[in-house]
């Protein structure tokens, strides 16, 4: 005989939900009085089965300024049920902590279709909201690391064209001349492909990353390759229904009209620098370079505009200019000197025993040096340059060099010399280039730090290298030029480090600590001084 189970009543009902895994809650009325809540529910909302009876906003009232209760009380009043993910505070283990849950609503109604109750049920999915925020933040993280990387490897092969005679800058100007015949013939080559096979351009302008624009014979822009939104960050619908002339430096807009307009007039192509600001509001300049189209018939049919940043370009040649500035500057002030001095001892030639001869003979002797020295840099960049830099290595106690080092300064009474460290330690290396370097190091401390009254040597072995510090108690250096200290022509305004010379002498340093094995460094605090420092291997 088989035995019929009971139906489940009520009770039974509620007993079976409360076992669930997943928390589920119900709710009646209005006010949303909770029915019934499992362990699940209550553990989500940090509370116990006494709230069961009450209404939902006097049980829980740390959900009342977020927008569940309105949630609830639409599908209540509506019986449309709500699902989604959302984020939630609530009280756990006595402090209310965020986290996020993919709920549904479900309003239950009667045979009339009216709703009595909401079947709420919900599951933590935190871990999962925020994992999918790690990964974002990763790849964005790792997307600005590649820009980076890309924009410093431009920046070392920007550097490495920069020449210093104006037959190499000639060299570079054909260059350039030559890249841009090549960009241009490109472009011209993908709008004959545009002719043949429209889908097969804009796959060849969207991969190309040079921003490209088509115009028809109205002005009226009619493709944007992608590259216009990546560096607007305008999409591009956007653009080609706007334009893109608001982007144009204000300086520039009218200049860059008036070009567009002669040319457009005479169906000519045309040529022309700006300014166009990018999607961080920085503004770059861009060489803009447009070529007519024509119809089969001859007749004009707009154009294709080609735009490519030449900030880097437009920098060197900036860097170029301040650098022969600099360097004419740097030069005349000896030569003035030393004209003066020889004018003064052509007057007393005749009488030598003149008090002013030494004294004459003497600043003569200083600006030649001045101008040698000027030279020295000069071909030493030259030669770094070429590799025609050759090592002559030699043992010798680096103590004793320090202190050949030090004495012109010590001498001249302006600073206090102090060397400490490992005294007795010997290295192997170029004595005359580890010499120019310290020499750099100490003439720098003295001439930007006057005050310091105390240039500190040390010397220590660190990790199986021998590591030199220079330091001083003088203004010091901000942390935004640091980096650049040691890069060829760099020079930082009077409120930080160098206010004069070439900019040559650390690079220089650098250079012949490299070529060594060593590393090369600064350390400095505003108002707290400096300390330049070099590594070198002991053998």
């Amino acid at each position: 005989m088989i035995n019929t189970l009971p139906s489940l009543n009520n009770e039974m009902l509620l007993h079976v939900l409360s076992l669930s895994k997943d928390a589920t809650a119900i709710y009646s009325g209005n006010d949303l009085t909770i029915e019934f809540a499992n362990n699940a529910m209550l553990e989500f909302w940090g509370k116990d089965s006494s709230i069961i009876g009450q209404s939902l906003i006097d049980a829980v009232p740390e959900l009342q300024d977020q927008p569940f209760f309105a949630y609830l009380q639409g599908v209540f009043e509506t019986g449309i049920s709500k699902v989604g993910i959302s984020a939630a505070e609530t009280l756990r283990n006595g402090m209310l902590q965020t986290r996020y849950y993919e709920y549904e609503y479900k309003a239950v109604k009667n045979a009339a279709g009216v709703t009595y109750c909401i079947l709420h049920t919900a599951a933590d999915v935190t871990n999962n909201v925020l994992g999918q925020e790690a990964i974002e933040r990763s790849r964005e993280q790792e997307e600005a690391l590649n820009r980076e990387t890309s924009l410093n490897e431009e920046l070392a092969a920007a550097n490495e064209q920069l020449v210093s005679t104006n037959d190499e800058l000639q060299q570079i100007q054909q260059q350039l001349n030559e890249l841009n015949a090549e960009l241009e013939k490109r472009v011209l080559g993908r709008t004959r492909e545009l002719q043949e096979s429209e889908s097969r351009f804009r796959a060849m302008a969207e991969g190309s990353g040079i921003m490209i624009a088509v115009e028809d014979d109205a002005s009226q822009i009619t493709f944007l390759s992608k590259a216009w939104a990546d560096f607007t960050g305008q999409d591009q619908a956007t653009l080609a229904a706007n334009g893109w002339t608001d982007f144009i430096h204000p300086d520039d807009k009218q200049k860059y009209r008036e070009l567009y307009l002669a040319a457009f007039n005479k169906c000519e192509p045309f040529t022309g620098e700006l300014r166009l600001r990018g999607v961080n509001d920085h503004y770059y300049w861009i060489l803009s370079k447009g070529n007519p189209l024509f119809r089969p018939d001859g007749s004009f049919a707009g154009y294709i505009i080609t735009c490519v940043d030449i900030t880097e370009q437009k920098e060197l040649e900036q860097r170029k200019d301040d650098f022969i500035s600099i360097a004419s500057h740097e030069l005349k002030t000896p030569l003035t000197s030393l004209k003066a001095s020889l004018q003064l001892m052509d007057k007393i030639k005749h009488n030598p025993t003149n008090a002013m001869m030494p004294k004459l003979i003497m600043q003569s002797r200083k600006s030649i040096q001045r101008v040698s020295a000027l030279v020295d840099d000069l071909l030493n960049v030259r030669r770094l340059q070429q590799g025609e830099m050759q090592l002559n290595k030699t043992y010798f106690i680096l103590s004793q060099l320090l202190n050949a080092c030090a004495n012109p300064i010590a001498i001249t009474g302006s600073h206090r010399i102090s060397i400490t460290g490992d005294l007795e330690l010997e290295i192997l290396a170029d004595e005359h280039r580890i010499d120019q370097v310290v020499t750099n190091f100490i003439n720098n401390a003295a001439k930007y730090a006057p005050d310091c009254g105390l240039i500190s040597m040390h010397i220590e072995q660190v990790d199986g290298v021998v590591k030199v510090s220079v330091s001083d108690t003088g203004p010091g250096i901000p942390k935004s030029k640091i980096q650049h200290l040691f890069d060829r022509y760099y020079r930082v305004d009077a409120s930080g480090f160098q206010v004069s010379g070439l900019g040559l002498g650390l690079y220089i340093s650098a250079e012949i600590i490299k070529r060594h094995g060593g590393e090369i460094g600064a350390d400095s605090e505003l108002g707290q001084g400096s300390t330049f420092w070099f590594t070198l291997p002991i053998e």
